[in-house]
């Protein structure tokens, strides 16, 4: 983020008509050392970050925002995209377009996810061009009525004198087979209207986990009411529990949803607010089921446990990791975050993790055990990891039935849920790793993992 940093403040200083030794002197450091910030060569933090914020009347979050960590991730994922690569696009300059130019680097992001839906959107029609029945049988059903209407306009043209009978029987197949026409053609019209809208997935997840995070996966006016709504939960009507609380949580807490998402200004399409919705609802339904309270006093009794949890509060694995992101920030309390993946390999959910970069551009990294942990279900496998840049993570991931009929010769579909945390917050949980557990190196994606030997690579190296 210092690359961010250094060149805000500079940006800040000088449009105020501020000179570098007024500013250092209202720090009250060395002008020479103010230069090495604003150029990226000492880093910022603590106090001193919080003096130039005041300096520059601005908000301490204006200068170090989850929103600009996620759009520098944004910008070096985009930089590694083949294309892009090999324009020479430089990654290492990401900070300092934000720092100096945000809107522009706000609308890099959004023409490359732009892109990248428009070519989602069109390899899914050409796949469905190449395979779909539906679309061979159609275009041969219209090519047969433009043959009849043609071969009975050519008799008509060719033969003027025809008596009344033939001429009305010609006629009558025409009207029929324009009529065929017109019908095989609105059901095409609807079937690639239809297809179009069913592949617009990444920007209402992305605006959905710009909100999330934004918010550090935590919403305060939703837990407020949980410890209330739970009593009324324990007095309600016996059933499923995560279904009945999902109804109290969407009557007594949807005014306080629809507010969340009116704030955010990001929230821009109708996809985007319903799948947020559906989001804050299950959220909500977990503050009821797993009040705060009790459940971060059980978590750390625990240590973490996800499974001891699910079976304490008789919830999911799934809702257990989503609470557990919601953890409230102390400095004994680990961090963490949540990836759940399809079967195809998708992730179709996530919690944002400090410095764990979630890939939207491309695949994940095929090594993370998130991709594992289907060839095992209903078992929690562990992890220790190391990236590139030297983070070290632990990531633990259960595979779990995702419903469905059940029995002899039905197939059962599995999603997976993985935890993600720093080896140092992994100290504070069951899931610590020992030494003997190997450290095994992963990446975030292909397209930038600087791995060149790895052999499980998807996809060409670009960074060196």
């Amino acid at each position: 983020m210092k690359t961010i940093l250094g060149a805000r403040i500079r940006e800040r200083r000088r449009g105020q008509g501020m000179t570098q030794a007024e500013l250092a002197r209202r720090l009250e450091i060395s002008p020479s050392y103010l230069n090495l910030i604003e150029h990226n060569k000492r880093g910022i933090a603590g106090g001193l970050l919080r003096r130039t914020a005041d300096a520059l009347g601005l908000d301490l979050e204006d200068l170090d925002g989850a929103a600009e960590r996620r759009l520098l991730e944004r910008l070096d994922e985009i930089a590694h995209i083949p294309d892009i690569a090999a324009l020479g696009a430089e990654a290492k300059s990401a900070g300092e377009l934000i720092g100096r130019f945000p809107g522009w680097a706000r609308a890099v992001t959004a023409l490359a996810r732009s892109e990248r839906e428009s070519s989602e959107t069109a390899r899914a029609l050409a796949d469905r061009l190449t395979h779909d029945p539906f679309l061979g049988e159609t275009v041969h059903r219209m090519l047969t009525n433009i043959a009849s209407v043609r071969s009975a306009a050519e008799i008509l043209v060719d033969h003027s004198a025809i008596d009344q009978q033939r001429l009305k029987r010609f006629l009558h197949i025409i009207h029929e087979e324009s009529r065929r026409l017109s019908d095989a053609a609105e059901a095409l019209a609807a079937y690639f209207d239809k297809a179009g809208s069913a592949d617009r997935v990444l920007t209402p997840l992305a605006e959905m986990e710009a909100l999330f995070e934004a918010r550090q996966n935590r919403f305060e006016e939703l837990e407020a009411e949980g410890e209330s709504l739970a009593r009324a939960l324990a007095a309600g009507e016996p059933g499923s529990r995560q279904e009945r609380a999902r109804e109290i949580a969407g009557r007594e807490l949807g005014g306080h949803i629809e507010r969340i998402i009116a704030s955010q200004p990001q929230m821009e399409t109708t996809l985007a607010r319903e799948q947020t919705r559906e989001a804050l609802l299950d959220y909500a339904a977990g503050a009821v089921l797993a009040p705060m309270a009790q459940f971060a006093a059980r978590a750390r009794d625990l240590r973490y446990d996800v499974e001891a949890l699910a079976e304490s509060f008789s919830i999911g694995v799934d809702l257990v990791c989503q609470r557990l992101c919601a953890l409230p920030d102390a400095d004994d309390v680990p961090r963490f975050g949540y990836f759940s993946a399809n079967a195809a390999g998708s992730i179709v959910e996530a919690r944002h993790l400090p410095g764990l970069v979630t890939p939207r551009f491309a695949s994940a990294c095929p090594l993370w055990v998130l991709y594992r942990a289907q060839q095992s279900p209903e078992t929690m496998i562990r992890q220790r990891t190391l990236f590139p840049s030297g983070a070290r993570f632990v990531f633990v991931a259960r595979a779990r039935h995702a419903g469905g009929p059940t029995g002899f010769g039905k197939p059962r579909h599995y999603v997976t849920d993985m935890l993600a945390t720093t080896e140092r917050h992994a100290a504070h949980t069951v899931y610590a790793p020992d030494g003997a557990v190997p450290v095994e190196p992963v990446g975030a994606t292909c397209l930038s993992c600087p791995r060149r030997e790895c052999a499980h690579r998807v996809a060409d190296p670009i960074a060196g």
